[in-house]
């Protein structure tokens, strides 16, 4: 059944290929200028450019795309149209559903986030350890916001009101570490000595991560594993609550 729902929500998505390629594309254009940014720069400036701004928003656009953009306005299409009532009125558990439509997104999201650090390898350095580390940050991030498009979904009347209140809550999870750390790099201050008023964002755990792994800064600002057990911890409990708004409806 996990693997019927999985295939279900893929399908839907290729199916709303106009869809999901303009949600794609944000992350892909910043791949596409780096490749002409490459000539019009020096080497240093050219690769903190890349390493500390274009490829971290890639990869948090693509992130939110499949655990917003496309898993919360999903459910939320389902609920207007009746489909998850219907649904949660058969003997298929929450955590079946939970768990069978997790995989779909995870299996979507690996396979462009592959494409995507690839694309990037072509004009900047990143070893295997590298690769394999932004991989796994990833998906520790996307388990942390995935229960979060259940929990959206049960809160908004439909795809439209889903997909019109999605972009704030985006920018705010994006900016709040993009802009935060340029700033204060620009002003000679250490981003991470002001992380402590963003440990509300998972996206700071793979914003600092992915400093280290790309070899712009020494160390994370806590022990990685930590970074892990605060995923995990959060992904649970958002996990508790999005079971009681999905039984909710």
């Amino acid at each position: 059944m996990m693997k019927q729902i999985a295939r279900m929500y893929m399908l839907e998505n290729i199916r709303s290929l106009g869809m999901t390629i303009g949600n794609l594309l944000p992350a892909y254009i910043f791949l596409g200028i780096s490749f002409f940014a490459k000539s019009a720069m020096t080497e240093e400036s050219f690769n903190f450019l890349i390493k500390g701004q274009f490829l971290p928003i890639s990869i948090i656009m693509l992130i939110f795309f499949f655990c917003f953009s496309s898993a919360t306005i999903y459910l939320a299409d389902m609920k207007a149209n009746k489909t998850l009532q219907w649904v949660q009125r058969t003997d298929i558990k929450p955590h079946t559903y939970f768990i069978g439509m997790g995989i779909g997104v995870f299996t979507l999201l690996n396979l462009f986030l592959v494409l995507l650090i690839i694309g990037y390898s072509f004009i900047i350095d990143i070893s295997l350890s590298s690769f394999l580390l932004i991989i796994l940050m990833s998906n520790f991030v996307l388990l942390a916001l995935y229960p979060l498009s259940f929990i959206l979904a049960g809160l908004f009347k439909n795809e439209k009101v889903a997909t019109s209140m999605l972009q704030p809550i985006m920018l705010i999870f994006m900016f709040s570490i993009q802009m935060t750390s340029m700033f204060l790099t620009l002003a000679g201050k250490n981003p991470q000595d002001y992380f402590i008023f963003l440990i509300w964002n998972p996206m700071l755990y793979l914003f600092d991560s992915l400093q280290v792994s790309l070899n712009l800064i020494g160390e994370t600002w806590l022990p990685q594993y930590q970074y892990f057990m605060i995923l995990t911890i959060l992904s649970l409990v958002l996990a508790a609550i999005a079971k009681k708004v999905y039984t909710s409806k």
